[in-house]
């Protein structure tokens, strides 16, 4: 009698799981018909000034004063590769290209068509 209870537990959870998984596929799928295919453009782009060093700045200095809101490490990275700098050593009068990020609104473009 135990080996038959314990078999219809089994069979009742197997039945469940199933059951649960086949709702969850559901709910998936109509919630991926219902998406919108919209296309936005992106809520900002890069763009680029020009810095000109001044005694006593760093890459760090100048990362963290012209782009505040990313972190600092990319920055200097980023300042690194656009002027083609082997090292941090920089020096006054120098003119650096940074890459700072302009924020733009969301505009929708088109719908696509399927």
């Amino acid at each position: 009698m135990k080996g038959k209870l314990q078999d219809l537990l089994i069979t009742i959870s197997a039945f469940g799981l199933l059951i649960v998984l086949v709702i969850s596929f559901a709910v998936i799928g109509v919630r991926l018909a219902a998406q919108t295919n919209d296309i936005l453009v992106p809520e900002y782009t890069y763009g680029a000034i020009q810095v000109v060093v001044k005694p006593g700045d760093t890459l760090w200095s100048i990362a963290r004063t012209q782009v505040p809101s990313e972190d600092p490490r990319d920055v200097v990275g980023s300042i690194r590769r656009l002027n083609d700098l082997s090292s941090a050593d920089i020096f006054p009068g120098q003119v650096l290209t940074v890459q700072i990020r302009l924020d733009v609104e969301p505009v929708k473009l088109a719908r696509q068509t399927q």
